[in-house]
């Protein structure tokens, strides 16, 4: 169902950032399709990703749902992780028998799908359904003037506070400061005081190491610094690192939080007063009590913000089965008000699409932090499909953040060193 207060929404970086970075569209189309030729066909979509529960539910009920309805078809949805996704699509084409329509894929896996050729070029539709698309994600969307997939939406990281923590702000900061942006030794300080006035640690990162999130939160910290994604050992990631330990110093981190791959329960349940988590994840809580929290930029170090940032998409398999339905459900996918629901739902993720940005309003928080990230600070693509076992690139994370977490110390340059030489062996 549709959030009460339109705001985790899901508009790009701003009108500058998107009229300078995207394509123009063709003026003599609309994007205004009416059901005809469609009724009774089926469209089979494999989504790569590993949804939250209220995210899967609105794909399942509320979205699919409508274009079921717009165009009298039956829709058919299977979800697999994103490794699965390839190796299930890869052995489709291998065999020629394709069940799969449309494709839903990030970034950061999108390269076996299309060095693989597995995708149908639809530069076509994207044209003439009549919409600004960005053209940040073009150099993994497209080669030689083709297009293999369209974005639907992309993320950074934010800041999330609940307000309750504002008194433990460090002398001289106030709500202002945190909503533009506060440094990464300011955030630790104020990690630190919460736990020493509340008697508890209420800060937290996604620790859990199954699915693991956490490399991307101790990724951006790096990048603030200068350091590049991944990394372990430079002299830029041993100051983020800095962070992580002044935290754990402070006994600042929420005891609980190996429980979790996001932070959206323990925020909105107050056991967790202070993360900085993708911006999903964050407007879900944000979304649920408004009043009760302040959204902020990614904490800067010495080179600014640092966040992590990558886009989901829409692409059209090879051989599709419906392939004429596949392109009607594209362009429906990128109809300005649809997509806007779908970013809204998804927590609040920007939108790739310039139209979007009427629909827009002063309540549209998530989108107005996320919109700044964009426009100034040091991001990075996840790179996931460069090394052989992504996973094993998040344990590594997930074992220097232990290893902090119990010396309450930087790790010494010979052990970083040995997570680097790891590192580097996991790369193609």
């Amino acid at each position: 169902m549709a959030p009460t207060r339109k705001l985790a929404a899901c508009l790009v970086a701003g009108v500058t950032m998107l009229m300078s970075a995207c394509s123009s569209p063709s003026p003599s189309t609309t994007n205004s399709p009416t059901a005809t030729d469609f009724s009774g066909q089926t469209l089979n979509i494999l989504f790569a990703s590993a949804f939250q529960v209220n995210e899967k539910d609105y794909i399942l009920n509320t979205y699919l749902p409508k274009f079921e309805s717009q165009y009298g078809v039956k829709v058919n949805a299977d979800f697999e992780t994103q490794a699965d996704g390839i190796t299930k699509i890869g052995a489709e084409q291998q065999s020629g028998k394709i069940v799969n329509d449309i494709l839903y894929v990030d970034t950061a896996n999108m390269a076996p799908y299309v060095s693989g050729g597995w995708m149908s070029d639809i530069s076509s539709v994207v044209n003439s359904a009549g919409v600004t698309v960005t053209t940040n994600y073009d150099s993994q969307m497209t080669t030689g003037g083709q297009r293999w997939f369209v974005p639907n939406s992309f993320d950074v990281y934010l800041l999330i506070a609940n307000k309750k923590a504002l008194p433990y702000l460090p002398d001289g900061l106030t709500q202002a400061d945190v909503e533009k942006g506060i440094t990464w030794d300011q955030y630790a300080d104020w990690a630190n005081a919460i736990a020493a006035g509340e008697g508890k640690g209420m800060t937290m990162f996604p620790a859990n190491m199954t699915g693991s999130q956490l490399l991307y939160p101790l990724g951006g910290i790096g990048l603030a610094y200068g350091a590049t994604f991944p990394d372990f050992s430079s002299d830029a990631m041993k100051q983020a690192w800095g962070i992580v330990a002044k935290m754990a110093q402070g006994n600042a981190f929420y005891s609980e939080q190996a429980q979790y791959t996001a932070p959206s329960d323990p925020l909105s349940a107050g056991d967790v007063w202070l993360t900085f988590a993708h911006m999903g994840p964050v407007g879900t809580a944000y979304n649920a009590s408004p009043n009760d929290y302040v959204i902020g930029t990614a904490p800067t170090g010495s080179k600014g913000a640092g966040s992590t940032s990558g886009a989901w998409s829409w692409g059209i398999q090879k051989g599709a089965p419906d392939e004429a339905l596949a392109e009607q459900f594209i362009k429906f996918a990128l109809t300005p008000a649809v997509n806007y629901d779908f970013c809204s739902q998804m927590g609040g993720l920007l939108s790739p699409i310039a139209e979007v940005q009427s629909l827009m309003t002063s309540d549209d928080v998530i989108m107005a932090a996320g919109s700044k990230m964009i426009t100034g600070a040091n991001l990075a693509g996840v790179p996931s499909t460069d090394y052989s076992d992504w996973n094993a690139v998040k344990l590594l994370y997930g074992q220097v953040f232990d290893q902090i977490l119990t010396t309450k110390a930087v790790p010494s340059d010979a052990d970083l060193q040995n997570f680097q030489t790891q590192l580097q062996a996991l790369k193609k």
